[in-house]
């Protein structure tokens, strides 16, 4: 290994030696002003084949190296507006350095238009606001989709799990000739169209979000981008099918398919599996869905994303489960269907019409340890459950988009979700102290059927000014109706033996309806007063009215019993209204926006065991403050913010007979103090990206727990208020990039992200301070030689620390780190070699032969029939069956530790055939999510 390290450095070495190097610096003709960001390119003269290229910098300057020597090279110069500067030169062995000084490009006249060789077409070519790149500059395999084309675009970075940035900046949607593609979520674009069918990227800045926000900040929008066809492809049908099958009754099978007829784009997409894996992503959901426009006062929107280490991931929106492994882990097996319907009659109207469909059935089963430690009190509760959860999901979404001016602009959405959930746990109980010994043990069986639909409609209006820029005015509502309807039944058999003994038996259903109805309207508009001076206005109007109706039954003989004590009717309506106004001072890198927000809010709450509401008023008048410095942002804002519902509900909620939780009608509304800073900058002569941000929050009248623990070993918690809840984060990243050269590439990064927290609780009746960190740190460097070998490797570092001023409190530390690599080899025709192998330490395992384990997947792929349209994927998954699915939580004086099962280890062959226009073929090898 050491020879073979030896010869590769020195043959790098070699080749580093035998190579030139060209520089000089581009200004214009008449004016003698310097030109950034022209592309400087070099081609092999004899074939046109690109050699390199690069961005002049803010100086006009460029420098490229890693030249040829011997070999006619031809050095072209574009920039929007210029003619094309070309020059000829040869690099020898005597002269590997070439300087050309000041190298002069003329402008062209505004009725000239440039005719530009078809071979000679620049890499990338900057026009105001939009970069664009040439696809035929950046060579993929025959069969690469978009996201292998983007991974070699320089600035542009494509993570694991799909995500893309652009000079550091995320990239919200990709368009396709302009149009959505399934709801414009970037990964069912990258995924799922041919490289080879782009003939131009265009990145630009998302103006939707620009205008959305409101404050003309181009630091804090992401990106867009627009893939331009060929023209053979504007017109056609592609996509793909896949079925598998494998050990241990694995499988998975799926269809996507895309047709485009002019103005009319239609896809639809199907798949099944069993191998903990959703059918769609989070993205597209809360796209599609309009699920990411919810701007509720009450904050309703639940989200919850899980993707781990052992080969599974899910996604839950509002309760709603959309495929993949359950929440609590386990083994689930997932089907769903959809379709995505755009028409674009002209660029003035947009019309788009989507479903989805999803069904998930997990097995779980798990063993639960829970320690709750006091002082030299310790006690045990072990579980040991199997739970089969049930979900159907459906979302359905429709909308339009009018434009029928250059300055005008109007959006609308409707959509509907629906979700029902069957959760079936059958578990065996006992706690022990370690003094008393066992103080319980016994069954505990609950079903929970939970129903959920979800109905939204918003509308927005934004009109420009024509003659004054700046002026911009902005109207948007909403509206929307959510019904959750909750069925808990639950069957305890308990024995308790401390102080005394006695047998507990509780049969219990529980029935619990929450309506909701939320609506709003919002309205922005800028003033500019001169060049330094911009007024700015916001006014919103928010309607909340929120019903929780609760009734429990007690079940004996076949037949139901009602029981007053557990039932409860709550009723909130709320008005929040609310103007701020602002101004913009800029001075030269500088604008600074102080303002101030009034805000007030009515609320009346009823309650069924009282005769007269309780009506409340709340005003503030609350101070806001943005500034920004070239790449520098800081904001700082107070909120006030309500007590959730579920902390008002006055009666207990005794689901769980271990853990009863109670309400608390007196709680008041906290207020949060917020800043945050982040700072983003990419060099685009170095191709390096370099960001950080970081936020602080404090919230007085927050909402605590307040804990009893009993004898018996049963916990009761009531939420109180209390001051002095502080957060603080930070994340800051460095990626550095080299993709210049088509040969050969590569990239790497570091970062990190820290947060500490402290907060108050009660723990019987102490007031006890809670200080939690959690450190995360992670590396990664990625080669890649002509495609024909892919090496990435990763690793990160992570701790999870908690500390509490109660001296009776154990400081818990949890750290742990893995390292990954991923090996892709192309080199033999026909055929494709892929692996990966994740190490994963976890010292906070009770046990050690149980903190690390090593998950090794490896498959080989083999293409075939005409145009290689068929691939026949032979893939193995935890080669070592060493994965296991342990994990360890801590809060205040408790520590979890669970154990569930796992997929384990099984082998798998799947057929893929491509479904392509004008014969080209998709890419295999790498990126385990075929979606």
């Amino acid at each position: 290994m050491r020879k073979i390290l030896t010869a590769l450095f020195i043959l790098i070495a070699f080749t580093a030696f035998s190579q030139g190097s060209l520089s000089g610096t581009l200004k214009d003709r008449d004016k003698g002003d310097l030109l950034a960001l022209a592309t400087v390119s070099v081609y092999k003269a004899a074939d046109t084949a690109l050699v390199t290229y690069r961005l002049t910098d803010h100086k006009g300057h460029f420098s490229l190296n890693s030249l040829p020597l011997e070999v006619p090279l031809r050095l072209v110069a574009t920039h929007a507006g210029y003619a094309t500067l070309r020059k000829e030169f040869i690099l020898s062995a005597t002269s590997k350095t070439l300087d050309l000084a000041t190298l002069e490009m003329t402008v062209l006249e505004e009725d000239m238009e440039e005719v530009v060789v078809i071979a000679e077409r620049p890499p990338v070519i900057v026009r105001k606001d939009t970069i664009e790149f040439n696809a035929s500059s950046f060579k993929t395999l025959p069969n690469a989709v978009v996201e292998d084309l983007l991974k070699k675009l320089p600035g542009v970075d494509v993570d694991r799990d799909g995500n893309i940035m652009v000079n550091g900046k995320r990239v919200n949607k990709i368009l396709v000739d302009g149009k959505s593609f399934f709801g414009n979520d970037p990964k069912m674009a990258s995924k799922n169209l041919q490289a080879e069918s782009i003939e131009k990227v265009q990145v630009t800045d998302d103006i939707d979000e620009l205008n959305a926000n409101g404050d003309d900040n181009r630091n804090n929008v992401g990106k867009v981008i627009n893939l331009t066809f060929k023209k053979g492809y504007k017109k056609g049908l592609f996509g793909k099918a896949y079925a598998g099958g494998g050990t241990n009754s694995r499988y998975e099978a799926g269809l996507i398919a895309n047709m485009f007829r002019d103005t009319l784009q239609l896809s639809v997409l199907g798949y099944g599996n069993n191998l903990n894996k959703p059918g769609f992503n989070y993205t597209d959901l809360m796209q599609t869905g309009g699920m990411s426009r919810t701007t509720s006062i009450t904050g309703n929107r639940s989200v919850s994303i899980n993707n781990n280490n052992i080969g599974g991931s899910r996604i839950e929106i509002n309760g709603i489960t959309f495929g993949g492994m359950s929440e609590y882990g386990g083994i689930s097996a997932s089907r769903g269907a959809g379709f995505n319907l755009n028409h674009t009659p002209s660029k003035k109207q947009s019309f788009y019409l989507q479903y989805y469909f999803g069904h998930v059935d997990s097995d779980i089963q798990r063993s639960t340890n829970t320690q709750i430690n006091y002082g030299d009190t310790l006690q045990q509760r072990n579980s040991i459950a199997a739970t089969n959860i049930v979900s159907n999901s459906h979302i359905a979404n429709a909308g339009l988009q009018l434009k029928p001016d250059s300055v005008t602009t109007f959006t609308g959405v409707l959509n509907f979700t629906s979700g029902r959930q069957n959760n079936l746990m059958n578990s065996l109980e006992n706690t022990i102290d370690n003094f008393s010994g066992k103080l319980n043990d016994g069954t505990l069986n609950n079903n929970k059927i939970n129903k959920n639909n979800y109905y939204r409609q918003s509308m927005e209006f934004t009109r420009l000014s024509k003659s004054k820029k700046g002026r911009r005015f902005t109207i948007s509502q909403f509206a929307q109706y959510d019904t959750k309807n909750n069925n808990y039944t639950t069957l305890a058999e308990l024995h308790y033996y401390f102080p005394t003994a006695y047998d507990s038996l509780m049969h219990q259903l529980r029935l619990e309806k929450i309506p909701q109805t939320n609506a709003g309207a919002f309205v922005n508009y800028s003033e500019p007063v001169n060049k330094y001076l911009t007024l700015r206005f916001n006014s919103r109007y928010e309607y909340e009215k929120l019903k929780n109706s609760i009734e429990s039954f007690a079940l004996a003989n076949g037949g139901k019993t009602p029981d007053p004590a557990l039932t409860s009717d709550f009723d909130r309506t709320s008005n929040n209204g609310s103007f701020s106004g602002g101004i913009e001072i800029k001075l030269k890198e500088w604008r600074i926006t102080p303002g101030v927000r009034a805000q007030i809010q009515n609320f009346t709450t009823k309650y069924s065991y009282t005769l007269v509401p309780l009506k409340q008023k709340q005003a503030n008048i609350l101070p806001q403050l943005s500034i920004t410095y070239k790449n520098l942002n800081f904001n700082y804002n107070r909120n006030v913010i309500l007590p959730s519902y579920k902390h008002l509900i006055a009666v207990r909620d005794n689901t769980n007979p271990y853990t009863i939780v109670l309400g608390n009608t007196t709680l008041t509304p906290a207020v949060k103090d917020n800043i945050d800073i982040n700072f983003n900058n990419y060099d685009t002569k170095r191709s390096l990206n370099v960001w950080a941000w970081a936020s602080a929050s404090r919230t007085n009248n927050d909402v605590i727990q307040n804990i009893t623990m009993d004898n018996k070993g049963v916990q009761t918690i009531l939420p109180v208020n209390a001051d002095g809840s502080n957060a603080y984060a930070t994340n800051f990243g460095i990626n550095k990039q080299n993709k210049t050269k088509t040969s050969f590439t590569w990239s790497w990064n570091i970062g990190a992200y820290i947060a500490y927290n402290s907060n108050n609780f009660l723990y019987n009746d102490v007031l006890s301070r809670q200080k939690t960190l959690n450190l995360n740190s992670w590396g990664s460097l990625n080669l890649n030689w002509n495609d024909k070998l892919e090496w990435n490797y990763n690793g990160g570092f992570y701790q999870y620390q908690t500390k509490n001023t109660n001296p009776y409190f154990k400081t818990f530390t949890a750290p742990g780190y893995n390292l990954g690599t991923e090996l892709i080899s192309r080199h033999i025709k026909h055929v494709i070699f892929e692996t990966q192998l994740n190490y994963d330490y976890r010292k906070q395992i009770q046990d050690p032969a149980l903190r690390d384990f090593i998950l090794w997947k490896a498959a080989v792929n083999f293409t075939f029939l005409k145009q290689e349209r068929g691939v026949l994927k032979l893939a193995v998954f935890d080669l070592l069956n060493q994965v296991r699915s342990l994990s360890v939580s801590s809060n205040r004086n408790t520590v979890v530790y669970n154990n569930t099962n796992v997929l384990g280890r099984y082998f798998m062959a799947t057929f893929t055939y491509n479904l392509l226009s004008s014969g080209q073929k998709k890419k295999v090898g790498g990126q385990w999510n075929l979606w």
